[in-house]
């Protein structure tokens, strides 16, 4: 993305969490139309310099695991702070939805792993065009690992998280439609944001079919 809680996407327990982080990654700035209020990370701890040793290095924070491959991959100038490090945020989450889903097609059995077999080619396919995008932008092909977010819930609450998921990730792609200057990438990313409310609707009807 408990299946009868009715609170609103981000605003329970680890569905805020992970949609905070993926806004964050996609959006990092306060902006008016983000539909919760960002509070600030944790200040990093000041610099100390070995005693005895003035001016000493002193090594930069650790970045969480979901954060290292992205950073590990420089954005060339042209495309930095734009349109470059939102499309790499896009790319890393298309291809872990990919993996995800798999990963679910495999645990529920029928037509129901079946269509959500489907959404994983969707998502494969959304990853490949997002890092076309990003190639043509900045001339580096950009394909991070793909690890799939399946914390130890069942699958129906899995499928509740990514429901939610795939209508905030439809959201995130409008508000980026409407932040770019580039045209292409904008109906690119009002296409992709059409086919994340269409999954949602494929995860509702799992669902009521159950």
């Amino acid at each position: 993305m408990s299946e009868q809680n009715n609170l609103g996407p981000g605003q329970c327990g680890a569905d805020r969490e992970v949609f905070e982080r993926v806004w964050r990654r996609v959006m990092p700035e306060d902006r008016s139309d983000c539909p919760f209020t960002l509070y600030s990370e944790e200040a990093e701890p000041a610099a100390q310099t070995a005693e005895g040793r003035e001016g000493a290095p002193v090594p930069p924070p650790a970045l969480p695991p979901e954060e290292r491959g992205a950073a590990l991959v420089p954005v060339p100038a042209e495309v930095s702070g734009g349109d470059g490090a939102v499309l790499q945020a896009f790319i890393a989450d298309e291809l872990s939805d990919w993996r995800t889903y798999q990963t679910l097609a495999r645990r529920i059995p029928g037509g129901n792993g079946r269509a959500l077999m489907g959404m994983a080619a969707d998502e494969r396919r959304h990853a490949g065009r997002l890092s076309a995008a990003y190639f043509l932008l900045s001339g580096v092909k950009f394909w991070p690992p793909a690890e799939p977010e399946l914390p130890r819930e069942g699958w129906m609450a899995i499928l509740r998280r990514r429901y939610w998921a795939e209508r905030k990730g439809a959201e995130a792609y409008r508000t980026a439609a409407g932040h770019t200057g580039d045209s292409a990438l904008r109906e690119l990313y009002l296409e992709l944001a059409g086919d994340e409310e269409a999954h949602a609707g494929i995860i509702r009807g799992i669902l009521e079919r159950l």
